[in-house]
């Protein structure tokens, strides 16, 4: 089970709820908390029919994680919205899909007020945008063209001997502890969530 304890994802859950802004929140975190929750479903699959009482207790805590979980990611995602809303950048850290989300969300925008200062402008075509070609360079604006690859910066916490593929086709690694990369977000997607890698966010992309 993972080495958080309920109490752990309480804490989290309502840390959320009382305060207005958006709280930090890490994919290795959420996952140990995802992680809890997957230990108390399988320790509940292996009681013994007979064990009611235990099986009752750890049934009300699976439900309970699940309501606060849930809840979590919602209260987030309204959170990143109004942020994204009012054109101000989250303060507190977001999970890499939360990011993403934000990203994406902002684009759509940022699109939609280049749409209507266009059409005041009497464009005649203002939906015929020509799309803009995003380079590695906008790791933090992923794009929805999908021929595009989101690259995102990380430090290593554990060292990679062996070197890989990303999904851009391109051989990274090997990598030291202490290492300071940006890779495809979709590579960094598990490291982060295991602990092997952490965002290293630039000073002037706060």
């Amino acid at each position: 089970m993972s080495d958080l304890e309920y109490t752990d994802i309480e804490t989290t859950w309502k840390n959320e709820l009382e305060n207005e802004g958006l709280q930090d929140l890490g994919d290795l975190r959420l996952s140990k908390m995802v992680s809890y929750l997957s230990g108390v479903r399988l320790a509940l699959a292996s009681i013994d029919a007979e064990e009611r009482i235990q099986a009752d207790i750890m049934t009300q805590e699976a439900l309970n994680i699940e309501f606060m979980l849930e809840d979590l990611l919602k209260l987030r995602k309204q959170k990143i919205l109004k942020s994204a809303i009012s054109e101000q950048r989250p303060r507190g850290d977001m999970t890499l899909s939360e990011e993403e989300f934000y990203n994406r969300f902002q684009r759509a925008l940022d699109g939609h007020t280049e749409f209507i200062k266009e059409s005041l402008a009497g464009s005649p075509s203002p939906t015929k945008k020509k799309k803009k070609k995003v380079t590695k360079k906008e790791v933090s604006e992923p794009s929805f063209d999908s021929d595009v690859i989101d690259y995102v910066t990380v430090r290593f916490v554990r060292a990679i001997e062996e070197s890989f593929m990303g999904l851009d086709e391109k051989t990274y690694g090997p990598f030291k502890k202490e290492d300071i990369v940006m890779i495809p977000a979709a590579n960094a997607s598990l490291w982060l969530r295991d602990g092997t890698v952490v965002r290293f966010i630039l000073e002037e992309d706060k």
